[in-house]
């Protein structure tokens, strides 16, 4: 069995909202010699250099095969440690920081789980880089059998402004769209909690989020100014419901076969056109939604562990 160390800062798992990155390691500890430290957890000495502290942690064993950072430069040395270090990326697309990061923290392998800012950086340095893509907590994440009782539900973040401008456009535009629509059905949208909560490990926002897209028949995103592949588009699938948004710059085909496309190329009519359709055509959006599902069941996180572990075999 493999041993993993994960170096984060306590507060930050105690309270950040997206709790995907969090998901995705509690699915590795379950399948490897897992650890968890790093700033504000009891094993952990922040005097030390992370060096000193993996001697403290495993004092009478071997040490970890890797040990996975988030936020490394958060971390007393990190360049210094002796074993594989690891660094998990989500957006990518600040350029500068990133680049500082990585040279800063001298990772040994980077997983990205947005394959189209991988691609950017591939070459450029001498380290591994891998593409494991957003998974969902299936525990959270399923079908609870509810009524739908709203035809179209936008979520997401609205009026994030990035190096973009407006990081999220589409939403921003099917924000005003759904007042059109209100007349005739019944949509809504969900506002965002924000980025940090204090009782965020709980999961209970995570679970009002899947609540909320159990009570939709269709659900609306984004993948942004990027082009990504947010956990959203696993998410909104998972839980038995339509999800309509453009298609994210990667496994395209596969996209297509199941979201309900709309994009910033299109006029506000042809968008409007095309969620009525698949509101009023329940055969057509029912198919949209079994496609969906089935093809969400390849992106758990207990698959996400898998990937990370065969992954690890190569590495070390």
């Amino acid at each position: 069995m493999h041993k993993v160390l994960f170096l984060c800062n306590r507060n930050y798992y105690l309270t950040k909202m997206s709790r995907v990155r969090f998901h995705s390691m509690e699915a590795i500890s379950k399948i490897t010699d897992f650890k968890w430290s790093g700033l504000n957890w009891e094993n952990y000495n922040e005097s030390l250099t992370a060096r000193e502290n993996i001697d403290n942690l495993y004092k009478n064993e071997d040490k970890p095969d890797i040990v996975v950072a988030y936020k490394p430069l958060d971390v007393k040395g990190f360049a210094g440690i002796e074993q594989k270090t690891c660094i998990r990326y989500n957006e990518m697309y600040e350029v500068p920081w990133t680049l500082k990061e990585i040279n800063e923290a001298k990772p040994d392998v980077i997983v990205c789980h947005h394959l189209n800012d991988m691609k950017q950086y591939e070459g450029l340095h001498d380290f591994k880089m891998v593409n494991i893509p957003h998974c969902a907590e299936k525990s959270i994440f399923y079908d609870q059998k509810l009524d739908r009782t709203f035809d179209v539900m936008l979520v997401g973040a609205l009026g994030t402004q990035t190096i973009f401008g407006d990081h999220y456009p589409l939403r921003s535009r099917i924000y005003d769209l759904l007042k059109q629509m209100n007349h005739k059905y019944k949509c809504g949208v969900l506002p965002h909690p924000g980025g940090d909560h204090d009782d965020a490990h709980t999961d209970e926002y995570a679970k009002e989020f899947a609540r909320v897209l159990n009570t939709t028949k269709i659900a609306v995103t984004c993948s942004g100014k990027p082009r990504s592949r947010y956990g959203k588009y696993v998410e909104i699938p998972m839980c038995g419901t339509a999800i309509a948004a453009d298609i994210p710059n990667e496994d395209q085909v596969r996209f297509k076969n199941f979201v309900i496309e709309i994009n910033m190329e299109m006029t506000d009519q042809e968008i409007i056109d095309k969620l009525s359709y698949y509101i009023d055509n329940e055969n057509d959006r029912q198919m949209k939604k079994q496609i969906g599902m089935a093809w969400s069941q390849q992106y758990t996180q207990e698959k996400y562990a898998e990937k990370f572990v065969e992954a690890i075999e190569e590495w070390v």
